[in-house]
């Protein structure tokens, strides 16, 4: 009995001195500095994909960026673009044109929902907080030229991108597939697009079921320089009426620009069978009282639909505002009533 107590006591000891052994062995091959759950939550990847950086070609040049920024402040006017991609965004500067102030009505409530802060103007018409942006700590900030003068100031708080954008924002389908790349959003980019153009398609056959193949003109009274207008081609509510709804212009209307710069004597030239007119106040004003404006086709026929300067310039330049806008512009052709 007594051999037999002894042989099972040093296997029992044998068997605990394996044991020990093996969780020596496996704590060696450990990595120390790695706690167990990280491991695990990264499937042996110690690589955090929200440090991790891209390189991407700005309006600078070559700029690195977060691969998945958390804090974006937008001072580019791209508030419509990044809503659309879901990027997560902190700090906007897409304010009124008019008043730098007031977030244009079809952002509010979302600028309200997710606690936006307002940041400054877009436009260059106003000076942006740089001292509220560095208080929201962004990890990235995104600007356009307008902004130029203090691209140094914006590069010392976070990472900056100047979107490859002239100072009219007539490349909206640009601006907007750059920011894709970017934020490696491309197939949000390329559907969201591929949804408008069909929209804008059935939007057209519906205008067209009503005035057919009559010409139309867009024309804004400068809020600047009075006496003076804005006949537009590719820029804003011409791109939406000419190439969205493609409905053809008249004469008098330019081509290959944005717009013109005329006075009343101007509308002489233009023939148009209907005319969107746009003004601070949605009204004609002194302009009725020009016998050129009185001698115009639209005017004798009552086809002139009124708009207002702010509502056309927050809406008719990035993604969900141009597709609004463009409803908008399209119903006041069916029903012939104003833009408003």
């Amino acid at each position: 009995m007594k051999r037999e107590r002894k042989s099972l006591i040093s296997v029992f000891l044998f068997l605990v001195a394996c044991l020990a052994t093996a969780i020596l062995m496996a704590a060696c091959t450990a990595t120390p500095d790695t706690p167990p759950e990280a491991t695990e939550q990264n499937g042996g990847n110690q690589t955090n994909q929200d440090d991790s950086i891209r390189t991407i070609e700005d309006m600078k040049g070559s700029v690195e960026i977060p691969a998945h920024p958390q804090r974006i402040v937008d001072v580019s006017g791209s508030a419509d673009e990044l809503i659309v991609l879901g990027a997560p965004f902190v700090g906007s500067a897409n304010t009124s044109m008019f008043d730098g102030v007031t977030v244009p009505d079809y952002l509010q409530s979302y600028f309200a929902e997710n606690n936006i802060e307002v940041v400054g103007n877009y436009s260059g018409s106003m000076d942006l907080n740089l001292e509220k942006i560095a208080e929201l700590k962004p990890d990235l900030i995104i600007m356009n030229i307008r902004h130029e003068k203090v691209y140094d100031q914006l590069k010392a708080i976070a990472p900056t991108a100047m979107l490859s954008d002239d100072i009219n924002f007539v490349n909206w389908r640009g601006r907007f597939q750059q920011l894709g790349e970017w934020l490696d959003k491309q197939d949000v980019v390329a559907k969201w697009l591929e949804d408008y153009d069909t929209k804008a398609v059935d939007l057209s056959r519906k205008v067209k079921d009503v005035i057919g193949t009559e010409t139309v003109a867009v024309i804004e009274a400068n809020s600047v320089h009075f006496g003076s207008y804005y006949i537009y081609r590719t820029g804003g509510p011409g791109e939406l009426v000419y190439d969205g709804l493609g409905l053809t212009p008249s004469s008098g209307v330019p081509k290959d620009v944005w717009g013109e710069v005329v006075d009343a004597e101007y509308f002489s030239m233009i023939d148009a069978d209907h005319i969107f007119f746009f003004s601070d106040d949605g009204q004609l004003g002194e302009t009725g009282d020009s016998p050129a404006w009185q001698g115009l086709k639209a005017v004798q026929s009552g086809n002139v639909y009124y708009g207002l300067n702010d509502m056309q310039y927050n809406m008719a330049y990035t993604p969900n505002g141009k597709l609004l806008y463009m409803e908008r512009l399209a119903n006041a052709l069916i029903n012939h009533t104003n833009v408003g």
